[in-house]
């Protein structure tokens, strides 16, 4: 099992690849199948996801702020930041820049997500 310093390097490179929009270096981060709010996912399922808010908020951020390391699990609380240009939840993209915080716990396996429990504040991305 890593020690702290190198989960929480590799997390940075998961996040630096999510926040440059490299996606195909996700495959060796997240595992085939993914469990995610208790749901499972594909790889490509996940990545799609991940895609989608992209389309929204084109210039989406991910910032780690704090870390929390057990075992496997990796608990993070992130600020996003972004400008809305789609649709998203009923509310018409206008340009709008929008900042929330975001609460996920990571299980990490042989060096690649296998399950994700999450939330954002997803109603100060509607403000």
């Amino acid at each position: 099992m890593p020690d702290r310093s190198e989960l929480l390097e590799w997390y940075r490179r998961y996040l630096d690849a999510c926040n440059r929009r490299v996606w195909d270096e996700l495959g060796g981060l997240v595992a085939d199948s993914v469990l995610v709010n208790g749901v499972p996912r594909t790889r490509a399922e996940y990545i799609e996801d991940l895609t989608g808010l992209i389309a929204v908020f084109p210039d989406y951020v991910w910032e780690l702020r704090r870390s929390v390391i057990e075992g496997e699990w990796l608990a993070v609380h992130l600020r996003s930041t972004g400008t809305r240009v789609g649709e998203f939840m009923g509310v018409p993209g206008d340009g709008s820049r929008v900042e929330t915080d975001e609460f996920d716990m990571y299980r990490i396996v042989d060096g690649r997500i296998v399950e994700v429990e999450g939330t954002a504040d997803n109603a100060r991305l509607c403000r």
